[in-house]
């Protein structure tokens, strides 16, 4: 069918790693990448210790655990992230991630830098992506 949009295939092999607070993250789909899209897809790597700052999504951020142990702090209450575990963070929510096994690996998709969180107000602040 002409002008049909096709899948987009990527590897990590091929997805630069980047420093995200104390963790690495690859971003495998970005809006401000793209130019478009709403989604940023990303897997998001931490050692023994790493800690993100106290950061906020303006929009819902999911992630799910594939290896190793970390704990959510999200006010007063504290989650345990183990492999198998997914989560959705509602939009403006103040969370922090540290990561408590040897090796904390997770899938994580958010909307920071969509076109809609722009013309939304949001502000765009990055996360660990928990």
């Amino acid at each position: 069918m002409p002008g049909q949009r096709q899948a987009e295939v990527v590897h990590l092999d091929n997805v630069p790693v980047e420093k995200l607070f104390d963790f690495q993250r690859q971003v495998i789909f970005s809006p401000a990448a793209r130019g478009e899209g709403f989604i940023k897809f990303a897997v998001v790597r931490g050692k023994k210790g790493a800690m993100s700052l106290p950061h906020t999504h303006p929009r819902d951020e999911v992630t799910l655990t594939l290896e190793g142990e970390a704990e959510l702090r999200v006010g007063d209450q504290r989650y345990r992230l183990v492999p198998g575990t997914a989560v959705r963070i509602p939009p403006g929510t103040d969370h922090i991630v540290e990561v408590l096994s040897e090796e904390w690996v997770v899938v994580s998709a958010y909307c920071d830098e969509c076109m809609l969180c722009v013309a939304g107000g949001g502000d765009g602040r990055a996360g660990t992506g928990a």
